[in-house]
């Protein structure tokens, strides 16, 4: 890959992983807008990565289903749809998002590879057994936030 193009994709994973991790902050400190905001810069953000990360076709429109109905979700919450079916929608599109990570994964270094299989396996294992988990979300945030910011990370210094 040329400097530029690496330089290119590391741009977008860090302002993917800034998007992440101002999401969580504007949400937990109960600013619902600004965070859903911030997740449709996440979600968008990888879009790039999506294109140029080694994978086979599927795993990419995987991908791209994932951050598109992520980032129509984030719209629908700002337009007040409902927290139970923001929430219901929102872990269906984590089974493409499990597909992607894992698949995109799979031709990295063993610690992006390490990092995103167990990420896609959590990830899948939440949105279908995660109705039946007490305290599901808080659950979900605990694994998820330092997962997919290593992830993401990796992929930026590994793109550099």
């Amino acid at each position: 890959m040329s400097l530029l193009h690496d330089h290119y994709i590391s741009f977008f994973a860090i302002l993917s992983c800034l998007g992440w991790i101002s999401m969580f902050v504007a949400k937990k400190s109960g600013r619902l807008w600004l965070g859903n905001c911030m997740g449709i810069v996440y979600h968008i953000a990888l879009a790039p990565v999506i294109q140029t990360l080694p994978a086979p076709e599927f795993v990419r429109m995987a991908g791209y289903t994932w951050i598109f109905c992520d980032a129509l979700i984030d719209v629908a919450s700002i337009n007040a749809m409902s927290e139970k079916n923001v929430w219901a929608l929102r872990m269906g599109v984590h089974i493409p998002a499990t597909i992607w990570i894992i698949g995109s994964s799979i031709s990295m270094t063993i610690l992006p590879l390490t990092v995103g299989v167990v990420l896609g396996i959590l990830l899948a294992l939440h949105a279908i057994f995660g109705p039946k988990i007490p305290d599901s979300k808080f659950k979900l945030f605990i694994f998820v936030l330092p997962l997919m910011t290593m992830w993401l990370g990796l992929i930026a210094y590994d793109s550099f």
